[in-house]
């Protein structure tokens, strides 16, 4: 184990039960969490779900129905799953094998049966590279996103207090459909730059007090692929999050919303979580132009937009645990 204050996520995929639980022995009792699985694609579902925990691969090569150079090669066409690193367990001991481990993006390779001493050693070079690699990427995106977040409050006084709370409010939903704290961090903190895509949008449409014209509303609704074309650029993990965000807080659950009318579970769960959040602070806040709802009035905008706006999970959840919400919004009332 190194001397990093965190515990590191292993996941292990071979179709060898038994090296599977020589893994699992060896992993567990020098203090690593560890994850076994015994198919190629059942890891590749895992790990798209389990992205932002996952440290470090052990990957079979021989596998049936998909080998291990299949699953590398689809682990790193993913912008979330490509920087975790894959250390190949394979039986073979020729160059073209081993060359091969590399050129599909694995970091190094072991030969079966190894010796336990240079698989822990192995895996510590690899865990402390991608710890210190990882502190880096994430205090460049944490201070790109605070900069950015920062040019689209400075737009409008009442979008600081906004996206503070619809951060809020997203962390805190993520948690309650069971998300943990690094991932709901991650969520609040892409959060930040749902609307980034109104910088693009004129004053005139943006701030005009009256109701949109037809025209204006369509120029208006740009603002979400604007957001996503500007953040997509990114492979930056917290980037990603944040394009999905700012394409889709605007997607509605009946699949009236926009830009591109997804509906259900077609919107990313990412979408959904803001969509409510953004709402919610757009409802319940008062603005220069309007007072905020009262808490009746609320209930019943959202218990009205149960499966048609809002993921009715969400809904159920803001109910349950509204006194949750409430702590937020009397947190940053002074704000506005």
């Amino acid at each position: 184990m190194t001397n990093i204050n965190k515990t590191f996520h292993i996941l292990c995929v071979d179709d060898s039960q038994t090296n599977l639980q020589l893994l699992h022995s060896v992993l567990s009792k020098h203090g690593y969490r560890v994850t076994c699985l015994l198919d190629g694609q059942e890891a590749l579902n895992y790990a798209a779900n389990h992205s932002a925990t996952i440290d470090l691969i052990l990957l079979d090569i021989m596998m049936p129905d998909m080998d291990g150079y299949t699953v590398c090669q689809n682990l790193k066409f993913s912008p979330l799953l490509s920087k975790i690193p894959v250390i190949f367990l394979t039986a073979y001991n020729d160059i073209e094998a081993l060359t091969k481990s590399f050129e599909v993006g694995g970091v190094d390779y072991l030969i079966k049966p190894f010796r336990t001493k240079e698989l822990l050693v192995r895996i510590q070079t690899h865990l402390k590279l991608k710890f210190y690699q990882d502190q880096e990427i994430e205090k460049t995106q944490y201070e790109l996103i605070s900069m950015m977040g920062s040019l689209a409050e400075s737009h409008h006084q009442d979008t600081a207090s906004h996206v503070k709370r619809v951060g809020e409010y997203a962390n805190l939903i993520a948690k309650l459909l069971g998300f943990g704290d690094e991932q709901a961090q991650i969520i609040q903190s892409a959060s930040m730059l749902h609307d980034i895509g109104k910088v693009t949008t004129p004053d005139a449409v943006l701030y005009k007090p009256e109701k949109l014209t037809h025209e204006e509303f369509i120029i208006m609704k740009q603002h979400a692929k604007a957001g996503y074309e500007a953040l997509s650029y990114s492979s930056l993990p917290l980037f990603q999050v944040a394009a999905i965000i700012a394409h889709e807080h605007h997607e509605k659950f009946d699949g009236s919303g926009y830009p591109r009318g997804l509906k259900g579970h077609e919107i990313h769960i990412f979408g959904r979580i803001v969509a409510f959040a953004d709402v919610l602070d757009a409802i319940s806040s008062t603005r220069t132009y309007k007072k905020g709802w009262k808490l009746d009035e609320i209930f019943s905008f959202v218990k009205s937009e149960y499966g048609k706006h809002f993921d009715p999970k969400i809904v159920d959840l803001f109910f349950d645990n509204f006194s949750l919400f409430l702590d937020i919004k009397e947190k940053y009332t002074n704000d506005d």
